[in-house]
C-alpha cells in the first residue's frame, strides 16, 4: 500500500510528492466518509502530463490533527464506491448552486 507521507496540507490545498519526486500542489475538492474510512478528492493546480485537465485524484485520508496520511485505494470495488460518492457530492453541489 502506497502512503503519501510527504503531504503538506493547508485549509484549501495539499502538496503531494508523486513518483519520480515530482511535487504538485492540489486543491482539496472534498473530504468525505464512507463507513468508517475518510477519503479526499484532489485536483492538481497545473496540468500534468498524461492527465486530462478535469482529472482528479482520490486517496484514503487520515489525520490526527497534526499529520495527514494519504493512502492509495487499491481495490476496484473500493475505488468505484469512492468515485460514486464523490460524483454524488458533485451533483449535490451543482444542485444547490442552481438558481430558482
Amino acid at each position: 500500500m502506497n502512503q503519501r507521507e510527504n503531504a503538506n496540507i493547508t485549509e484549501d490545498t495539499i502538496s503531494l510528492i508523486l513518483d519520480g519526486d515530482v511535487e504538485i500542489e492540489c486543491d482539496i475538492l472534498a473530504i468525505f466518509p464512507i463507513r468508517e474510512q475518510f477519503y479526499v478528492a484532489l485536483m492538481p493546480q497545473i496540468p500534468l502530463d498524461g492527465y486530462e485537465d478535469s482529472d482528479y485524484f482520490l486517496y484514503r485520508y487520515a489525520s490526527d490533527g497534526n499529520d495527514v496520511t494519504l493512502t492509495d485505494i487499491e481495490s476496484d470495488e473500493e475505488w468505484e464506491a469512492v468515485e460514486d460518492k464523490f460524483e454524488e457530492l458533485l451533483d449535490e453541489e451543482e444542485f444547490h448552486q442552481m438558481e430558482p
